[in-house]
């Protein structure tokens, strides 16, 4: 595989062709294997929010995937979860204790997702995160192509992750849930820009990235409907928010 990948325009600006980017990116670093179903799949495993999936399943399950927090019974997920080498998607359903969890599979069977294997990675950060390819041919001649690559397709886990937490921060990506108009990290953010620190000062005292100050910054601002962080904590202060 060649590693010198050029990841300009990884993450474009415009939101809604994010996803179109980060896929063409996974598929260079699949190699041979470009054309195959994927999905790679990433959450915290501490935290209870929605998470982030990177595939070219079909569309019409992958909306039924999200709508329904599918992950949460997948088989492969739990599996997963528990596991720091490749598996088949056999053993993680032989595991499987769940009605539910199985009930899933044979679910997904209908859109031609029912055979596969999955390489998982768990990180220094507290994310899981995973990539799993799905058997559209003979079951002998994958398992020899997943056993040949494996190597090959780890290293592409390794890389796509790696690259993605580079550019994303883990709140942009995972955004926590909000109990009021701004999350707990904006308000904790507006509350350091209220008592007069710099975003550089912010930064060091919430273990962020400058960027991902400013980040948190433009959409307290889009939400409050202001054009500055003056503005922004005046209006926190006049709806009660501060």
């Amino acid at each position: 595989m060649d590693s010198r990948l050029k990841y300009s325009g990884f993450i474009p600006a415009d939101e809604s062709n994010s996803n179109v980017c980060l896929n063409l990116e996974l598929e260079k670093l699949l190699g041979d294997l470009q054309g195959a179903s994927y999905a790679y799949f990433a959450a915290p495993r501490n935290r209870e929010v929605a998470p982030l999936i990177i595939s070219n399943y079909p569309s019409r399950w992958l909306k039924a995937y999200k709508n329904a927090n599918y992950h949460l019974i997948d088989p492969i997920i739990h599996h997963g979860l528990k596991s720091c080498a490749p598996f088949s998607w056999s053993d993680a359903l032989q595991a499987a204790s769940c009605d539910k969890s199985r009930e899933l599979f044979r679910r997904s069977s209908q859109y031609r997702i029912c055979s596969g294997a999955t390489f998982t990675l768990h990180d220094a950060c507290g994310m899981f995160s995973s990539l799993s390819l799905c058997n559209s041919g003979p079951q002998a001649d994958f398992e020899r192509r997943m056993a040949d690559q494996q190597g090959q397709l780890q290293m592409a886990l390794i890389r796509f992750h790696s690259r993605l937490l580079s550019l994303r921060a883990m709140d942009e990506l995972f955004p926590e849930p909000q109990t009021g108009p701004l999350s707990a990290r904006e308000l904790g953010v507006l509350k350091w820009v209220m008592m007069g620190k710099a975003y550089r000062e912010i930064a060091l005292i919430c273990a962020i990235s400058e960027r991902t100050v400013k980040f948190h910054m433009s959409n307290i601002s889009g939400k409050l409907q202001v054009c500055n962080a003056k503005q922004a904590v005046y209006e926190a202060q006049r709806q009660g928010i501060l």
